[in-house]
Formats: structure tokens, sequence, C-alpha cells
């Protein structure tokens, strides 16, 4: 078992570019001092909340096959629609408002990828950093934009946007015109990407590519200047001392000086003296003029503004080349903002970037940004004997199959420079380190482009990579593997002549095979012309089978290329003589007159195909939109499914191979919903053709034993094959949203599961409307989220404004009355108005006889009615006045939480009306941790359902309020539940998801006093989660800081606006390093028992936060290293405490007695005798205490509190030892108000 690590989106990474080699150098204990590394919240397995950059809001909860997806819509979004994409742990959600910005490229889909902004930090209460391009140099930026770095050479800004902001940020964003323009943002923004994270990824490398025989030329880069832009360079160190010309900070660190030592082992290996070593482990070009930039922190990591920024100013610097030894570990087409902003500098400066190509092999199609880019000299790594690295990422590039990585360097095994005070790689001795991976081979190649620049210093950026490839040494890796081949820096001196390569591309299998014709051109450097002889080969890279001889041709078989110029010959391939699918490199050598030069030609053949067809109709015959979702999976593999589009008539095609396949999802027309699959379909050498009609669809219906109104719809449907090891989902949060939803039966699926997931929240109708005529009728009210609400009923008169107009609003007098508006498109900007106008509530009417959506900040009660109901309305008024009269509740007396799951296919009846016995009544108190809940503003809940048929959960959430008592009645037959409460100004607390016992009346009590740091009983296995838990490796430590009796607690690591934590660990008495909370990872510890003692001090600063306002809390426990690989839970001592009598408002009468128990365990709740405890309290916030009179057994100690006349509150000081010698100190600062 181990914890989760961090996956970075655009990475330079010590995990990713450094080889997974490099570490098994180091001995046990080798060079390792202990260390305390704070957590990223992507290491709390329990809870995550995302905030995205629509202002919408994702919670994550839960782990691997009972993990939740929830959506959570911003209070400016009407319908709150959401699609989730799931599969395994993969997810992506899209509010259905970016749908068009997304389909046009405005959007960086990152945004939008949950595991992976949870993965980067990008969660729990953390900035959302962007980057904007503009059409002009100064983009403009909404309000909410902060931290701006301008990059105006790239068009574009570096800016982040406080999670409590992104509603404003994204207001300013947007475009406010409709139809076509959705597919825009606002005037002067081009796009928008995700500033994503970056990670850091000789003796024998530098003979290996021939640089001593250079030198021995008098060619060791001098002249040339070559920035490396890394984690910064130790200028101490005796290889680079006088070597560095500048440095410049690109971070968030105080100094350019390299703390981590990745920057500096580069550095090195581009032009290091090699002083240390007399020279033995000399750099490439040690005369070349180095720049540093720092755009990696002392961590190792940063974002993509940190490092375009370095880009920028290397470019514009004079450096001919940079070395970035830094690339995503995810693949990239070359769009990205890193790979974009390669190919523009280039272009404008003459620089050329070498670039790391990534240690995501040995897979084909692993190349990420920014070595994707079209300018970039992409590297890959080889050993000793030219062998390619296993870890070194491959070609093709992603999307359109182009050639990369472009040439190969030594990458294994390479000694270079030790800055001082660090560890990184395999120390070899105080001077030195060895490493491995791309990271190490991209400085070999940039320094043999410094000698090359200094013999040719009029060569272009194009120049230097075309000489450097078609001079480079051929292996038998293949192009996508190894490029042009390992760069020889002695012949690229003696290179004359270079040339382009050829690629193919991809043929597919169902377009013509004709043959295609690529030209290849040829440089001459030279003053006098030259003529090549010219063979070509071609080599089958993967698949099976021969290649006929006649399936590269070239156009001539010599070339003459002129003095300083260039001469095409056209290369033609013909795909019918590649018989063989799979992908095809190749070479076109040249030779003559004392040249030798190499092109590389390549082709992606793709095996057959057949042409599927989808036609999905909605149930009233007419053809389903572009807005549906069709997923269409292979059976057979267990990676992200294909995603095919619905034309305006309703089809979809795509082109599949032979086998098994599935299509599921949702049919669109409006708010119209279709749920539907087909389990099974089976393609042989035929095309296919397969439907989904919706005219046979079923509706989709929940009943309930009391009156509610629907709070919020989830429909999923998911397909996993027995041959799968990962299922893959659909789902739409549909909220409020109106219209109709169906599902269409389905046939069973042959192995594995299928079938839909739906989820409904239903509540006890805030509003009912009964209007006043002969007879009382039911108006059928449904309130819209975020208005206003009073307790009690009232009758208002009728006022009917039309359509709000400017006209129709001048000509009657709503004040204190009940406004009648119908539905237009505009019907949300008349509202405000009303409400200014002085409108007691407002009534709004649909435009057909279904449910109205609705949301929308009111200070007054506003809902919607069907437009038969409104008509209604409309010609009792032509006869007179009419009065409505309105019940309403200001918060729900209870709620209904529904989940209905199928994995045997989609069944006939979609009605779902549970028996009252199946039902768990949950009685729940919501305490107020303030003394006016009202102080307590937007907060929200969601109840989220997993049925353990379906195994799949989701949830979504609506306004909730502090101070109150509820019933949430939740079928317990098949499903778990749990509740995530989100106050408007604070983090998360949340229950783990656990199944209800049916018919059983349970109570719960959420924020109930006393709160503070504790590890949670069996929420996650030690290692897992929120179980402090040592390894032989290392200790790991997720305390949530804040946490209620009940076993509710904060998720993550993220604090509400204003907390301050701090958190020290000791070691027999030292200490070894702090984090800003309790989540951490102890390193380098020795293997014998020890004295550990872990520190937190806590604080939360905001006014509706009155109790548990600060506390301090000791753990000391001993510990050695366990044998084995296997967890084991750190014996921390935890006080637990029930204090009765307290109200609802968190708070205790004064002068009466009120029983505390406060009774001690460990981490995973085990019990040891005491061996003493006590209880201190005070009454004047900690000045001063008083030993409390405690009754006391072997697990608690039992006191009466009685607040003395006056106090405001009551703190509390605990302190407990068990037999084992675990001990506990803490207190607790305004642990319980007290009332007035």
């Amino acid at each position: 078992m181990h914890r989760p690590i961090l996956r970075a989106s655009t990475a330079v990474a010590l995990a990713a570019l450094i080889g997974a080699t490099a570490p098994a150098a180091l001995g046990a204990d080798s060079a390792r001092e202990p260390r305390v590394s704070a957590l990223s919240p992507s290491t709390s397995a329990a809870i995550h909340t995302v905030r995205l950059i629509t202002g919408d809001t994702v919670v994550v909860t839960g782990t691997g096959a009972e993990q939740n997806v929830s959506f959570k819509p911003d209070a400016d979004s009407p319908e709150g629609i959401a699609r989730i994409e799931q599969t395994g742990t993969q997810i992506t959600v899209v509010p259905d408002e970016v749908r068009a910005l997304l389909d046009a490229g405005t959007l960086d889909p990152r945004l939008f990828d949950i595991d992976a902004l949870i993965a980067q930090g990008y969660s729990d209460g953390a900035e959302l950093p962007l980057i904007v391009r503009g059409t002009k140099a100064d983009v403009p930026l909404p309000q909410g934009a902060e931290k701006v770095r301008k990059l105006r050479g790239l068009k574009s800004a570096a800016t982040h946007v406080d999670a409590g902001r992104t509603s404003v940020f994204w207001s300013g964003l947007r475009s406010k015109q409709k139809g076509a323009s959705a597919r825009k943002l606002a005037a002067g923004v081009e796009k928008v990407w995700l500033d994503g994270k970056v990670k850091a990824t000789l003796a024998d490398s530098v003979p290996q590519i021939g640089a001593p025989q250079a030198w021995a030329a008098g060619k060791d880069g001098r002249g040339v200047k070559v920035a490396v832009l890394d984690t910064g360079v130790d200028q101490t160190h005796p290889d680079l001392v006088g070597r560095v010309g500048e440095a410049r900070n690109f971070t968030d660190a105080e100094d350019a000086v390299d703390h981590h030592g990745h920057g500096t082992h580069v550095a090195s290996t581009v032009g290091g003296s090699g002083a240390a070593s007399e020279g033995k482990n000399k750099g490439v070009a040690p005369g070349a003029e180095l720049l540093v930039g720092k755009v990696l922190n002392d961590k190792g990591s940063g974002t993509d503004s940190w490092v375009l920024a370095g880009m920028e100013w290397a470019a514009h610097s004079g450096a001919k080349v940079v070395s970035m030894s830094l690339g995503s570990s995810e693949v990239s087409d070359g769009t990205d903002p890193l790979s974009a902003a390669v190919d523009e500098l280039t272009a404008e400066t003459g620089t050329l970037f070498v670039i790391a190509a990534g240690n995501t092999g040995p897979d084909q199609t692993t190349i990420g940004s920014p070595g994707a880019a079209d300018a970039a000299l992409t590297v890959a790594a080889v050993d000793k004997q030219d062998k390619l690295a296993p870890f070194s990422s491959r070609g093709p590039r992603f999307g359109d199959n182009a050639l990369k990585p472009d040439i190969a360097a030594p990458g294994v095994d390479i000694v270079a420079a030790r800055a001082s005070g660090t560890a990184m790689g395999a120390p070899v001795s105080e001077s030195y380190t060895k490493a491995s991976g791309t990271s190490m081979a991209t400085p070999h190649v940039a320094g043999a482009a410094a000698i090359l620049a200094q013999a040719h210093p009029e060569w272009s950026a194009a120049d230097l990579k075309g000489a450097l490839m078609s001079s480079a040494k051929t292996l038998a890796g293949g192009a996508f593997a190894e490029g042009s081949g390992r760069v020889d820096v002695p012949a690229a001196l003696d290179q004359t002549v270079w040339a382009t390569n050829a690629s193919f591309g991809t043929v597919a299998a169902h377009d013509s095979a004709a043959p295609i014709t690529r030209k290849v051109t040829f440089h001459n450097t030279a003053d006098h012309e030259v003529t090549l002889s010219l063979a070509s080969d071609l080599t089958l890279d993967s698949g099976s089978g021969a290649v006929d001889a006649g399936a590269l041709t070239l156009a001539a078989k010599t070339v003459t290329v002129p003095a300083g110029g260039s001469a095409d010959v056209d290369v033609t391939m013909t795909p019918d003589l590649a018989t063989a699918y799979g992908t095809y490199t190749g070479t076109i050598t040249a030779t003559g007159e004392g040249v030798t030069a190499h092109a590389t030609v390549a082709l992606n053949r793709e095996q057959p195909t057949v042409k599927l067809t989808f036609t999905a109709l909605m149930p009233d015959g007419t053809p389903a939109t572009s807005a549906s979702v069709v997923t269409l999976r292979d059976l057979t593999d267990s990676g992200p499914p294909a995603f095919i589009r619905v034309g305006a008539d309703g089809v979809a095609t795509a082109h599949v191979k032979p086998g098994r396949y599935t299509v599921f999802g949702h049919l669109r027309k409006d708010s119209d919903f279709v749920t539907f699959g087909i389990p099974d379909i089976e393609v042989g050498d035929q095309d296919v053709a397969v439907s989904a009609d919706g005219r046979k669809a079923q509706p989709i219906k929940a009943e309930t034993p009391q009156r509610s109104e629907l709070r919020s719809l989830i429909l999923s449907v998911g397909r996993r094959s027995d041959e799968q090891s990962t299922g893959a989902s659909s789902t739409f949060v549909l909220g409020r949203a109106g219209g109709h939803q169906w599902a269409l039966p389905s046939a069973k699926p042959k192995d594995g599961t299928f079938g839909t997931n739906v989820n409904w929240i239903l509540q006890s109708p805030p509003i009912i409307a009964k209007a006043q005529l002969r007879d009382d009728v039911d108006l059928q009210a449904e309130s819209f989220s975020f208005s206003g609400r009073f307790d009690g009923k009232r009758r208002l008169t009728v006022a009917d404004v039309g359509t709000g107009s400017a006209a129709e609003l001048a000509a009657v007098d709503v004040k204190g009355k009940l406004a009648m508006v119908r539905r237009t498109a505009d019907v949300y900007t008349v509202l405000p108005r009303l409400v200014e106008a002085g409108a007691a509530a407002i009534m709004v009417v649909n435009s057909a006889d279904e449910r109205l959506p609705g949301s929308i900040p009111a200070t007054v009660p506003v809902f919607g009615v069907p437009k038969s109901r409104g008509d209604l309305l409309a010609q009792a008024l032509t006869r007179g006045p009419v009065r409505v009269q309105l019940t309403v509740e200001k918060n729900p007396s209870y709620l209904y939480g529904l989940v209905r799951g199928e994995d045997d296919g989609i069944a006939a009846d979609q009605t779902f009306d549970p028996d009252r016995s199946t039902f768990a009544d949950i009685a729940v108190k919501t305490y107020s941790p303030g003394a006016n809940p009202d102080d307590i503003r937007n907060n929200q809940d969601g109840w989220l359902g997993y049925s353990t048929v379906a195994q799949r959960g989701a949830g979504s959430f609506a306004d909730m309020a502090f101070g109150t008592t509820q019933h949430v009645y939740v079928n317990a037959e098949d499903a778990k539940w749990q509740r995530v409460v989100v106050p408007g100004n604070g983090a998360s607390m949340v229950s783990m998801l656990r199944p209800y016992t049916p018919g059983k009346v349970v109570s719960e009590e959420w924020f109930k006093p006393v709160q503070r740091p504790t590890s949670p009983v069996d929420v996650y296995a030690p290692g897992t989660g929120m179980t402090p838990s040592r390894n032989s490796e290392e200790m790991v430590v997720q305390i949530p800081v804040w946490a209620s009796p009940d076993g509710h607690f904060y998720e993550g690591s993220s604090m509400a606006e204003g907390d301050v934590d701090e958190f020290r660990v000791y070691r027999d008495g030292a200490l070894l390093g702090t984090a800003p909370y309790p989540f951490a990872a102890i390193t380098g510890l020795p293997a014998q028992k020890s004295r550990y003692r872990f520190e937190l001090d806590a604080k939360r600063t905001q006014a509706w936060w009155q109790t548990s306002t600060e506390t301090h809390t000791a753990w000391t426990f001993d510990s050695a290293q366990p044998e084995g690989v296997d967890w084991h839970t750190l014996p921390l001592l935890h006080a637990d405490y029930d204090l009765r009598g307290v109200a609802l408002d968190s708070s205790i009468k004064p002068l009466a007695a009120h029983k505390l128990t406060v009774s001690f365990r460990g981490a995973d709740g085990s019990r040891s005798p005491l061996r003493s405890a006590s209880v201190e309290v005070s009454y004047d916030g900690g000045k001063t205490w008083h030993r409390a009179a405690s009754q006391t057994t072997s697990r608690a100690a039992t006191v009466q509190l009685r607040a003395q006349k006056g106090a405001t509150s009551v703190s509390l000081r605990v302190k407990g030892e068990n037999a084992a010698g675990s001990r506990i100190e803490q207190t607790v600062i305004n642990a319980v108000r007290v009332a007035k």
C-alpha cells in the first residue's frame, strides 16, 4: 500500500523526468536527513472540494468503487445542469454553459478535469491559477483576477482567482451575447488555460557524444549563451564558479539559488568546468555562458506561467539555446500554452529550445508538453551502450501522429554537480550526484547545440536543429523512440548539409490508400554546391508483416544543393504496399563529397475499421440534438471511452475496429433528457447501424409518502464488462432543471454490469400557494433556490405584470403584492426590478405545463407555476382582484433521499415508489457555531446517494440553514448515504458513506461542540487516508483540524478564510520540521525506537465561528520502523468529548450543571487503560484555569461544567496518558458558548 502521489499536469518532474532508477542507488539511510514535507490536499482520501472557473463546485468523496461525485451549482446558474464523465478515478465535470466554449477550443479542458485539479492541489479552497490569452499585448482581465503577471510577448497574462471570487471572475469573462457568440469569451480575450503545475522530472556520457573531440578543435561553446530553466543554480559549486552570467528567479522562492539539486545537475552537464573532479565531470560546452532561470521552486514544483515567464526572459536575453529538462506526464498535441510559446518564441527570436521528451515510456504516444512543440528539439534518453532507456517517452505525437522525439542523448546514471545541502538523485560524493532521465539527456544536446552555434553563429534555430538531427548516429530503436538517433558532436561540426523530415501522419484504414507525397528539403550551408546520392529504407516498428521495397520511393536518385541554398526531393509513400498495420519509420540518407546527412520518415497505418452509425430519436419522434452525450467504449479496453457527436439529423458516426462495443449516454433536446444504452454491439467486417428510439422510453418518476418538491435529480448510466478493470459512466446533474426525463428500456448485458443509477432529493414544499377563488386552487408552486423565506402564512393580492417590460412595470403597482410575471428569455433580469419595486413575493408563470427551473438570489420568496395555473389566474383577474395564500417554510422540515440502481439492463418500469418500511429516518440536528445562524449565509448541503447495485454514487446540493432540526428519510435497501455541509463562508464538513437500517430511527448531530483536531475512526485503512501511519520508509500524518463529536470532520487540508494552522514534529526533543497544517509526510527517520511529539496550533478567526476558535494539541508517542512494506497505525492518543445539554446555537445555560465526559482512544479506535487523565476549565477565554473535579475510569474522565455568571464561553484543557506511554495535551478555547 502506498499513499497517493501528486500527478503533475504539465509536469517537469523529479518523478516524471528523472528516471525511476536513480533512487535505487541510495543505500538505506544514505545521506537522508529527517524531513517534514506538507502534503497536498490530493493526499487526503476523504473529500475534495473543487471550485470551477464558472463558480460551480464539485465535491468528490470516498475512494475506489465507493467514490461519489457531486455538483453544486453557483447561485448565478439558473438551471445548474452539469455533465459528469467517470472512468475509474478519472473524473470530468462540464457545466452546461461551457459546452460550446470547450467545443470551440476557447477554454482549456483541464479546467474541468477534476482528478487532475485535485492532484495538482487546485482544490479545497486553493486559488485557481489561469493563463489568459488576449488579442493584444495587454490582456483585459475581469474583476476577481489577482497576482497578475504580464506575458506581453505572448499576448497573455497569468493570474490567480480566489476560490470565493470565481463567480465574479466568470461573470466578467463570459460573453454577454447569445447564440454563436457563446463560443467566445468577453471582448479582448481569446483563450483561457489552466496554469498547470510543473515539477522537476557525466563522466562517460560527455565522451560518448564526442564533445572532447570538439574541444580539441577549439569548440567548447565559447561566446554562446545557453539558458537553463530549472530549479535554479548553486553558483558556489566549483564546477559553476564564474560560469553563470545571470540568474533570475520567476518562482515564489526567495532567491534563484538551487535548494533542490536538479537545476545545478543540469547546468553543470551543459557547461560545468569539472573543477571539483579535476576535469573528469566537465560539461559538454564548458566555454558557454550560462543564463539560469529559476522556474521551479525549492520543492521542485512550479506553474506553467513561471515557465512561460522564464522562456520569454531567456529568448529575449540573447540565449541562442534554451535547455528545459521539464515536461508533462500527460500527452500533448502541441497546442498547449507551453508548446505554443516554444513555437512563437522560436519564430520571433531564433532561439532553439531543447526539451526533455519525458519519462512516461515505454508506451507509445507519451510525449508531453512542451516537448510536443513543432519547433522544439525533443530529447530521448539512451544508456552508455546507446540502448533506449525504458523510461524514455515515445512518439508519435498525440493527435496527428507527427514525428517525436527528435534526437537522443545519454540519460542513464549521469554524474554531475550536486548543489550544496541537497540530496537529489544518488549522491556519489560531496560535489557530485548521479541521476537518470530525459532531464539528464537534454543538457547534453543543449551543450552540443552551443558548440555548433559557436562554429556557425549565423545559423538559425532550424539550422542548428536540422544539423544535429541529420548528423546523429542512427540507432536500432526507431524514430518514434529515438528520433533521428544519438547526438554526435563531431559529426554535427562537420555537417554542412542538413535535411528536413517527412511525416506521413496517419492513414486511416477506411480512407483511400492512394500514394502520399511529401517534400524533403536539403539545406546547404557551405559556400559551394553539393551533389548527393540518395538512398532510403523503411522498417515496421510495431505490428507484424513484410514491408514492400516499393512502399517508400524517391523522385530522384541524386540531388544537387546550391551553395547557401536548398533543394527539394519528393518522397512518396504508398500505403497499399505497406501491407501491415502499425507504425513505420525509415531513413533517407544523402551521401557524397564528404557529406553524410539523413532525414527521418514515418507513417502510422491504422487497422481496418468499419462504420458504426447511431441514430437517436426523442420521445416525440424528433431527432436528438447535438447537446446529447453519446459514449462509445470498447468492451475489451479499460481506458477512457470515446464520445461521438450527434448531428442535427440525430445521427452520429464513428469508425471502429472489429470487436465488442457498448454505446450509452443521454439524448437531449432543450431540457428534455432520455437516458439510454445498448450494452453489447458486435462489430465484424461490415458496417453496423444501431439506434435509440426515444418513442419507446418510459418516464422517470419517484413517489414519496408525504408531499414533496424536487430539489435535485441525477441521471447516470454506465457499463463494465468482465474484461474491463474499470467501468465507465455518464451522468447528468439536473438540479432544479425543468423539462421531462425518460429512460429507454434495454436488453440485458451479456456479461459484467450495465444499467442506470437515478438519485432524487425531494423536500417538504418550501412554498405552497393556493389561489382563493370560488374554491381554493393549488397553484403547484415550485420554489426558486436562493430566494427569500419566512415561516408561516401570508395572503397577498396578485399584481399581473405581463412579461415585465418597462411599460408593464410602470403601469402596475406591485408594492406589498404577489407579482405575477410570465417566463421569457429575459425573465431573470426582471425579477430584481420587481424586488426593488417592493413586491412581497414573485410568481413566475412557465411557458408550458412543466416544472420551471429556478435559482436566483432574492430577498423575497420567488416560485414558479405551470402555464395552466397562470392562465387560470389571468382569467380570474379579469373579473376582479385575486388573493393567493402562501404557506412558506424558511427551512425544509423534512427531506427524502432516493437512489435506484440497476446492473442488469434498463428496466421497463421507471417509477420508483419504495415502501415506507424501506426508509431510514435520520433525525438531523445542525448546530450553529455562531450566536445567530442567519450570519452564516448561502449554506448548502448535499445528501449523496450510492447504489450498491449499480456501484455508482452522485449528489447535488441545495440551500440549508444552521441551528435547525430536520428529518431525512432515505431509502436504505441497496443504498449507502453520505452528507456534506458547505457553509457559505467556510470549508466543508463531511460524514463517511454508510448504510442505514430500513425502518430504524437514528440521530445525527452536526457542528456540535466540542470541535477539535482528531483522527476519525474507521475512515480508511492505515496509509490510505485519515489514519496517522508509518511504514518502512515514512510517516504519513493526516489529521482533520476540526471534527465534531459525532465523527463528522472538515475535509482535506483545506481551511476557511482566515484559518491559521502550524504543525510541528519533534523526535527525542529535537525539532524535525514544520508544515502549515497537519497533513505531512515525515521521511528519513531512523529505524530504532524514538520518542515523537506532534504539536498543532489551529486558529479560526471568522466572526461567524464562535466555538472552538483556537486549539493547541500535542501528541506524544513511541515509534520504531516497522518491518515489511505494510502500513501500521501510529499510537496517537485522542480525546473524544460528550457534552450534554447543548442548545442548537452551541450554548449551554449559565450556572446549570452540564455533564462532560472525555474519553480516550487510539487513532484506530483502540483503547488502552489510562495511567492518568485530567480536565481543566476556563471561563475567561483561557486566561485563568481551574482543575475540575472528575470521576476517572480506565478509559474516561467525567466532570460537571457549571458556567460562572457573566461568562460568555467555556474553554477546556485536557491531558491524558495511557499504559503504552502515549499522551495527549489538548486545549480548546471557547469550546462551547454560554447563553445570556
